[in-house]
């Protein structure tokens, strides 16, 4: 391949520099085409790619084949300007200005021809570029490892202003019901409210507001208990003088004339023979209605087993779907699926932590977000996050197996829909592996 080169039209600036050094560099990263779009979905939030420059950026690593992300290949895409503003719906203008905003953030590189025109020729037997112009996705192979980082930091410091945000709602719910319930017993504490709303509009960030409003929970905590020890203590008192005042009474046994109830009208067990008597007949009656019990389970389970049959066939297809997927447990999925979470990052302990990371794995095997939709549209969301997993998880496994696995994933979406996917065996099969 050609070195990289941009036009001479183009106004270079420290930020394309850096990305045209870093597309130059010699000592290659070792990485796929998965793990760096994972970690640019993860930070580009933090490197300021957001709106049409993110939409661009997923179309671009979409059409990216997986085997140029290799050691000895360039990551390079060619598509025209006009063609990605057909893409995002926007200007040719706006696309530009999204494509130079890539390159500043050192994600992109330009690698511009001559002419100016993009385009890929390759070799027929191997597949590889042997001459292409576009763009280069090697500076984000290149800051793979810094871009991990930032996004780790970046997801930390989100986690901790939520964690912050919810500890202000919470402990200030907290003060308010407390002064609520200090009103009710003829105790003021406006004082508290009065703090309470200065903290709330006074602009800080949002860990120092959280601190301060836990700092006044704890006070009117203090305050509250307070309250209650010296309400307490009253009581105590009174009910001491209450108890010396009657030191001297006389005890009387109180004598109550009772009649005694009729026992077939009471519903009462009743001692004696009585309650043997009505033991027995429970007993009888148990076990003279648990035949017509089992019997009745025997017609439901029958019944059952015709009304599936006389079903229409989607209706089948839905009834075969919830079938499979009670056949799958998270449990399951986070056993079987160990190299998609090494490479995520993370655990899948709930079907939410499943859900939140389908965004990720559908950039990850380069399948479009309408083939998603689609998908999740006709499996469900539970049934299509599965599917998703083991492909994504087969394909970490055997990339040469599976060369392809938007197109495996879609297949295998089909299949579930005809009610012909066994993905349980699947998932027991990639647990044992």
């Amino acid at each position: 391949m050609q070195s990289t080169g941009v036009a001479a039209f183009r106004k270079m600036t420290p930020g394309m520099l850096e990305s045209q050094r870093l597309a130059m560099a010699n000592d290659i990263v070792k990485t796929t085409k998965a793990e760096v779009a994972i970690t640019l979905k993860k930070a580009a939030p933090a490197l300021g790619i957001d709106g049409t420059a993110y939409h661009i950026l997923d179309i671009l690593i979409g059409l990216t084949r997986a085997d140029d992300w290799k050691q000895d290949r360039r990551p390079l895409v060619a598509i025209s300007n006009e063609k990605l503003s057909e893409y995002v719906c926007r200007s040719t203008r706006t696309v530009i200005r999204g494509l130079k905003k890539l390159v500043e953030a050192g994600v992109l590189a330009y690698r511009d021809s001559s002419t100016g025109r993009r385009f890929i020729y390759r070799n027929d037997a191997s597949g590889e570029i042997d001459r292409g112009y576009g763009f280069d996705f090697s500076p984000a192979r290149q800051r793979v490892a810094e871009l991990k980082q930032i996004a780790d930091t970046f997801q930390q410091r989100i986690r901790a202003e939520q964690e912050a945000k919810r500890t202000v709602n919470r402990l200030s719910r907290g003060i308010v019901d407390a002064c609520k319930t200090a009103a009710l017993e003829g105790v003021s504490y406006n004082a508290f409210l009065d703090e309470l709303n200065q903290l709330l509009e006074a602009p800080m960030m949002v860990q120092e507001r959280a601190e301060k409003v836990s700092n006044l929970y704890e006070q009117v905590v203090v305050e509250f208990a307070k309250e209650e020890c010296e309400e307490t203590a009253n009581k105590d008192k009174s009910r001491k003088l209450v108890e010396m005042s009657c030191d001297h009474d006389i005890d009387v046994t109180p004598y109550n004339i009772t009649t005694h109830q009729n026992s077939n009208k009471s519903n009462r067990w009743q001692p004696s023979i009585d309650g043997y008597l009505n033991t027995q007949f429970a007993s009888n009656e148990a076990h003279n209605i648990a035949p017509e019990k089992d019997q009745n389970s025997k017609f439901s389970a029958k019944s059952k087993q015709n009304l599936k049959l006389s079903r229409p066939k989607n209706q089948r297809s839905e009834s075969s779907l919830i079938d499979h997927l009670s056949d799958i447990s998270i449990g399951l999925i986070d056993s079987a699926t160990t190299e998609t979470q090494e490479m995520l990052g993370l655990s899948f302990s709930s079907w939410m932590d499943l859900s939140q990371t389908t965004e990720q794995m559908r950039l990850a095997i380069g399948l479009s977000e309408d083939g998603w939709k689609q998908a999740a549209q006709s499996l469900g969301e539970k049934m299509a996050a599965a599917v998703l997993v083991v492909t994504l998880e087969k394909t970490l496994r055997d990339p040469e197996g599976i060369t392809r696995p938007a197109g495996y994933f879609r297949a295998c979406v089909d299949r579930a829909k005809d009610g012909k996917l066994a993905l349980h065996k699947s998932l027991y099969g990639l647990a044992l592996a």
